[in-house]
């Protein structure tokens, strides 16, 4: 049984993966990094600047490995790249989530832990529907992470999105940066069930 499942009633361990290839540039995600990256029980993880050279050899691999594991919740902060991920966050998950520690037969080391996907779009949500520019409502573009959970036995908790982001003003985004950190924070407080947030 996982940290998470066998400790409902203590405070929890977010591993906050914060993904941008150019955040200086960013308004929304630099935002929300400034917000969360200094609260306590969250380890931040900047993807490009701990990995500027996409290079994870075995020993960063297995360090990776080690802080899943240490950790309750895999909160992951990206903006969408071509309906996925900027290229560092896929190369991660291929290189440290690997067959026989996080599926597969052998370790499943991230069962029974929470996943918690946070998004940011360039396009409003109206441009999210079959009449819309993308012709597909923006739950589909979650499937594959929904997948990755699944296989991995995790709990996947409901998106936190912000569409539009180019095109929100100051308020706008602080109220989006406000909304994250406060779900960052309720996952280290003792009772708080990921449950609650629902399962899309």
């Amino acid at each position: 049984m996982s940290s998470e499942g066998s400790s409902l009633n203590l405070p929890r361990k977010v591993l906050f993966v914060f993904a941008h290839p150019r955040s200086s540039k960013s308004r929304a995600n630099r935002r929300v990094g400034e917000r969360v990256r200094d609260l306590e029980r969250i380890h931040f993880l900047d993807l490009y600047t701990e990995f500027p050279d996409f290079a994870l050899d075995e020993y960063a691999v297995r360090r990776q490995q080690d802080l899943l594991r240490s950790h309750d919740v895999l909160f992951i902060q990206h903006p969408m790249y071509w309906y996925s991920m900027p290229p560092l966050l896929k190369l991660w998950l291929d290189e440290v989530f690997l067959s026989g520690f996080a599926y597969g037969k052998g370790e499943m080391a991230l069962r029974g832990k929470t996943m918690q996907i946070s998004m940011t779009t360039g396009g409003g949500p109206e441009a999210y529907t079959p009449q819309g520019f993308h012709g597909h409502h923006f739950e589909e573009f979650l499937y594959p992470w929904k997948q990755t959970a699944k296989l991995m036995e995790m709990k996947f908790a409901e998106p936190i999105v912000l569409h539009a982001a180019v095109r929100s003003n100051d308020d706008e985004l602080l109220i989006h940066a406000e909304k994250v950190r406060d779900r960052v924070m309720a996952y280290t407080l003792p009772g708080y069930d990921s449950k609650s947030l629902g399962s899309p």
